[in-house]
């Protein structure tokens, strides 16, 4: 009959469309390079996450392009490469990016500086989750948070949108800390040089950029870290309070656990809105792919990176849930 001679045309046009979509994926990708932005400097965490990426995702992607990374500073947390990926960037899914965890939360506490919508994003999805935290140097004058609700610390910082100023602010808001927040310095590695200088007494970021970076001085007890900006003890270091923790007043324990929130962003990637769906979604599969190779698991173990895969569909739904938060949560996070 007609009908069914219908129906079977479609079904094998159908058949046919998925391998040629695949193909036009390939001839696009072939022989191309991958911009890979990142929001940090080369100093930081991002760096490894982003270079043993950047080695084994290109044998997933049709066609097998390069991947070359490139790092745009960590100032401002990263917003630059935010507002890049939302408004410049290019769209035809030879850009993606890696930038500062706390970029979802920025959108909602400083919209007159983010000029982007995560809800925007093509999330590809993330490699592990960042605790940040607050660490001191083993001379800091206090060495625990109560103690600096006592004695003032001076901690260095990137700037107001970053992590490592948004965590001792908080506890100097709703703790009763003593921080003195020095803003200004470049990213991780300035602010090592700047403790074992004297010029600071703590700094904050990631502790894995800390385990990366300052392997020794942790095992020496130099760098000791006093709270972590995270919904959960980090594993490594059971015995240090979350921010929440930190909070007597409940209302205060919702604001602290909001802000921690971000953590779930650690080294997640994202496309910039509008990328063609068929090369969003061969860049998703091989990001989810590359988490499951054997060979890059074994680099990261060498590396001494910890990876711990969340979804692109968690990752939207996490966004959607910091950006949409209540409003007397959102305004005393400011």
């Amino acid at each position: 009959m007609a009908w069914q001679k219908a129906v079977w045309a479609l079904a094998i046009m159908g058949l046919q469309a998925a391998p040629a979509a695949s193909e036009d994926v390939a001839d696009f990708y072939k022989g191309k390079a991958i911009n890979f932005i990142i929001g940090s400097d080369p100093g930081g965490s991002f760096g490894p996450y982003a270079q043993v990426l950047a080695e084994h995702m290109p044998k997933y992607i049709p066609g097998n392009p390069k991947i070359v990374v490139k790092f745009a500073g960590g100032q401002s947390g990263g917003l630059q490469v935010a507002n890049q990926m939302q408004n410049t960037a290019p769209r035809d899914g030879l850009t993606m990016a890696m930038t500062q965890q706390t970029i979802v939360l920025h959108q909602v506490l400083q919209p007159e500086y983010a000029k982007y919508d995560a809800r925007d994003w093509y999330w590809l999805g993330n490699m592990a989750p960042v605790r940040n935290m607050l660490a001191v140097w083993h001379t800091a004058k206090a060495q625990s948070v109560e103690a600096a609700k006592a004695t003032e610390v001076v901690i260095g910082a990137t700037g107001p949108s970053s992590p490592t100023y948004i965590v001792p602010n908080v506890l100097n808001k709703f703790a009763g800390t003593k921080f003195k927040i020095v803003t200004g310095y470049k990213g991780v590695a300035d602010l090592n040089l700047a403790m074992q200088r004297g010029e600071v007494e703590g700094r904050g970021a990631s502790w894995i950029s800390v385990q990366l970076t300052m392997p020794q001085e942790i095992t020496d007890r130099k760098i000791i870290p006093i709270v972590f900006a995270s919904i959960t003890r980090d594993p490594s270091a059971p015995t240090v309070p979350t921010l929440a923790e930190m909070m007597p007043d409940p209302l205060h324990r919702r604001v602290a656990e909001f802000l921690s929130a971000e953590s779930d962003f650690g080294r997640s990637v994202f496309l910039p809105p509008g990328v063609p769906p068929e090369r969003a979604a061969a860049l998703r599969k091989a990001f989810e792919d590359t988490m499951k190779d054997k060979d890059f698991l074994a680099d990261t173990v060498k590396m001494k990176l910890y990876i711990e895969p969340m979804s692109a569909d968690m990752l939207a739904k996490i966004s959607r849930q910091i950006i949409e938060a209540p409003k007397d949560v959102v305004e005393l996070a400011k």
